[in-house]
């Protein structure tokens, strides 16, 4: 297989390759390792879904670990043990990886199994209707967990109707109805080599991967399908609730944030860390330090590639809820009308600088923020990129985040707990109060 692009984008520490195909080959190494952490990346998440098929694509990601055409599940369980045994799989709304960790004479052995579980799924009768009923369970094991569920219920409140806001597992009736047919198909559209990333980092040299994917992902052929196109999603400001007899009332509220391409992330995650993101952050010393009226709080930000949210999650108990959302609400309008205090910002920054380095000082960590940034930016940012970038947001840049996020946006909310849906629009209207 020709490789028809060779070139090292923006990063002297990572390449990005790619293949006649369209497959991409990501390289990072890191001369201090001692193994190799592998991926294979594939544009294939949830929002890829049609309505009805919600959770094909990580029932799906299940189906290889069953069997493929050339092994049987055991044999398969029996190869990745011969590696080491740290082999495994994940889907979320955008993407689907398989990845492993193996020494670095194992590389060649270890990128033939991707290679085979990506590519020649079985996908049996039998083997689907024995999948259904493990992912019927993680459906339910969501549901008995008020903190996994009020997140789900959250991404419909806030995106009711997009793509994103799907549940990556899907639903009892879509998992029922798949079919070896559906599988096949969504296979065919998604796991072809255009939507595909090849990610290597740790103990490993950059031309014999490059040679050894050529060898064993260049006879790929794309299937000359276009690449999916999304809408921007747009804040619905809804009310998500589920009515439980449980002690606590969980919450998720958020609003509308930025996508990955957005240069203001690095301002955004810098805001989080100041609002909800440790131990001296606002809301955790007003809501639990100082009132005592909540165990868990804490907020986030995450970025998609159509769009991304500003969220705050936690528990309370239900008769305390209407003050925990008037500390939430007060405490975000003082940091609007106040600024920021001394010192806030700095010790945002060495929180997320450490995060940061933390991720480059592992193997799997590496391989993971690579592969991630091929599929957002299709190219590497180095670690002095990532650090440089936080460096240069300033405090005016983090208040105009916080003006824009809590001033001139619609909070939408989910809420799962012993409330009942007047309660929860009173909860709603105190975070919307101007």
């Amino acid at each position: 297989m020709t490789v028809i692009q060779s070139t090292l984008l923006a990063s002297s520490e990572a390449s990005v390759r790619r293949l006649e195909n369209g497959l991409r080959i990501g390289l990072l190494t890191l001369p201090w390792a001692k193994t190799v952490s592998l991926g294979v990346w594939l544009e294939a998440g949830s929002q890829n879904e049609t309505p009805g098929q919600e959770g094909i694509a990580h029932f799906l990601e299940h189906m290889p670990f069953k069997g493929t055409k050339r092994r049987s599940g055991k044999a398969i369980a029996k190869a990745i043990d011969s590696l080491g045994g740290y082999c495994d799989a994940f889907t979320d709304k955008e993407v689907t990886c398989f990845y492993c960790q193996v020494l670095p004479d194992q590389v060649p052995e270890a990128l033939t199994l991707l290679h085979e579980l990506t590519t020649q799924p079985a996908i049996r009768a039998k083997d689907v209707e024995t999948e259904k009923q493990i992912i019927l369970s993680e459906i339910q094991s969501v549901k008995d967990s008020p903190d996994d569920l009020v997140g789900e219920l959250f991404y419909e409140a806030l995106w009711d109707g997009h793509p994103l806001s799907r549940p990556v597992l899907g639903t009892e009736q879509s998992v029922q109805s798949m079919t070896p047919r559906l599988l096949l198909s969504f296979h065919k559209n998604f796991y072809t080599p255009d939507r595909m990333i090849v990610v290597g980092a740790g103990a490993i040299e950059e031309g014999s991967l490059e040679e050894r994917v050529a060898e064993i992902f260049g006879r790929l052929r794309r299937n000359g399908a276009a690449g999916s196109l999304f809408a921007q999603p747009r804040g619905a400001g809804r009310i998500r609730l589920e009515r439980r007899p449980t002690a606590q009332l969980y919450f998720c509220i958020g609003v509308p944030g930025l996508p990955t391409s957005d240069p203001r992330t690095y301002t955004l995650s810098l805001l989080d860390a100041i609002v909800g993101g440790g131990a001296s952050s606002r809301l955790f010393l007003s809501v639990r330090e100082k009132r005592g009226l909540a165990y868990s709080i804490s907020s986030g930000a995450t970025f998609f590639k159509e769009g991304g949210h500003f969220w705050i999650s936690g528990s309370c108990d239900a008769k305390k809820a209407e003050k925990v959302m008037k500390v939430i609400a007060n405490e975000l309008k003082r940091l609007c009308r106040e600024g920021l205090r001394a010192g806030e910002l700095e010790a945002a920054r060495t929180q997320l600088k450490l995060s940061a380095i933390t991720v480059q000082e592992s193997v799997l960590g590496s391989m993971m923020r690579l592969g991630r940034q091929i599929y957002y930016f299709a190219r590497p940012i180095p670690l002095s990129g990532i650090l440089n970038r936080i460096d240069e947001v300033q405090d005016e840049d983090v208040l105009q985040m916080a003006h824009h996020l809590f001033l001139n946006s619609t909070f939408s909310a989910a809420f799962v707990g012993p409330v009942n849906e007047s309660q929860a629009d009173r909860l709603m209207a105190i975070l919307n109060e101007g």
